[in-house]
């Protein structure tokens, strides 16, 4: 598996992820405040990990192309 099938792969992980937490979320699932800002917080860093994967396969893919 070359480097750019992996971070496909783990960015489909990464939304699955993002999938839970929101649905925890939006049925009202956090227990109380700070478990609510804890959920947010994890949304927050596979926003920012997301966010390095989409960076990374289009540097990618601009110099392969």
């Amino acid at each position: 598996m070359d480097p750019i099938e992996l971070i496909e792969e783990l960015n489909k992980i990464l939304k699955s992820n993002r999938k839970l937490v929101e649905d925890v979320v939006l049925t009202g699932g956090a227990t109380d405040y700070t478990n609510y800002m804890y959920l947010m917080g994890k949304l927050k860093s596979l926003d920012n990990v997301e966010q390095e994967f989409k960076e990374f396969l289009q540097k990618r893919r601009i110099q392969v192309e």
